[in-house]
């Protein structure tokens, strides 16, 4: 008799398991059996992997696995080595996420536009610096990744009144907006913003490109923000553009190695700041409906929302 009722194993360094079982419960009912790891007794007989990244021993054990659902829209932590063949990854989106992206974004972008970063060293100085604000109209902001979170990021600086330009990698075209592709677009676009934003995903093509390549084409005393991946960065790149002022500071919540270590450059660089890697968080209650849906559809046999292809890596 085919099995009904799904075994969910439950992983993560970041969230709560209790939150999000009852997040759970609130859509599946009770009638799943809900293991929390690192730890499982018998991984033969899970059938869907909830969670942010994977466990020590990784997945390979867990050989019946139908589906594993990303507690994060970014899937480049699930190392395919470590995970059983065949099995269906889908990262998760949802409001809460793009509202806190959006949050973070227009956040770090004010904080720029407005010069707090500046103000916040004269405080310290106890000096007494004044600049004359700039209206948001004239400040522009490009973003590298038009995807769901990049395209929500863009909507809601053009209704704060900055301009803004976008980047992906095939053409799109956005109301509102000056989009770019491929190469050249790439170049054009950091050329004619003063804030950059990446929300790029990680793949083959895109890691390290936040490097002394681009830093090149952008304008004199720009502004970085990396929401993507700390892979997409070359740190040593980063130090010497600011050294060289090409750009004045730079706004990092994803490192390459995270925690980032103690003793890591970036730690009291005048013109880096780190924030743990909250710019785009899950909220169980808003973000379960879709996981639960996820797990019905593993169960199944059906394709998941949000399943990523391989091939492209998102």
């Amino acid at each position: 008799m085919k099995r009904t009722r799904p075994r969910i194993y439950f992983y993560s360094r970041l969230d709560l398991a209790a939150v999000w079982r009852e997040a759970l419960v609130a859509e599946l009912g009770d009638n799943f059996d809900f293991i929390v790891g690192p730890h499982c007794d018998t991984p033969g007989d899970m059938d869907v992997g909830v969670m942010y990244s994977l466990p020590p021993d990784g997945l390979v054990e867990f050989c019946n696995l139908r589906a594993i659902v990303s507690l994060s829209a970014g899937i480049n932590q699930f190392d395919r080595a470590r995970m059983p063949l065949g099995v269906p990854l889908a990262r998760s989106v949802d409001d809460s996420l793009a509202e806190h992206i959006v949050a973070y974004a227009k956040t770090a972008v004010y904080r720029y536009h407005r010069r707090f970063h500046r103000y916040e060293v004269a405080s310290r100085e106890s000096a007494w610096k004044y600049e004359l604000p700039r209206l948001n109209r004239e400040t522009a902001v490009g973003i590298l990744g038009l995807g769901e979170l990049g395209t929500a990021v863009a909507d809601a600086l053009v209704t704060d009144g900055f301009e803004v330009h976008g980047w992906s990698r095939t053409a799109r075209e956005l109301s509102n907006i000056q989009t770019y592709n491929g190469a050249a677009g790439l170049s054009q676009l950091v050329g004619a913003v003063d804030i950059l934003i990446n929300l790029l995903p990680l793949t083959a093509e895109t890691r390290g490109i936040l490097s002394s390549d681009l830093f090149t084409h952008f304008r004199p005393g720009a502004f970085l923000i990396n929401m993507g991946r700390g892979d997409h960065l070359i740190e040593a790149d980063l130090l010497t553009a600011i050294g060289q002022g090409r750009i004045e500071a730079a706004t990092l919540d994803v490192m390459s190695v995270e925690p980032l270590p103690t003793d890591h450059p970036f730690w009291g660089h005048p013109g880096i700041l780190i924030t743990p890697h909250v710019a785009g968080i899950l909220t169980p209650a808003t973000a379960a409906p879709q996981v639960a849906e996820n797990v019905r559809r593993a169960m199944r046999g059906e394709p998941l929302i949000n399943q990523i292809d391989f091939d492209k890596g998102y």
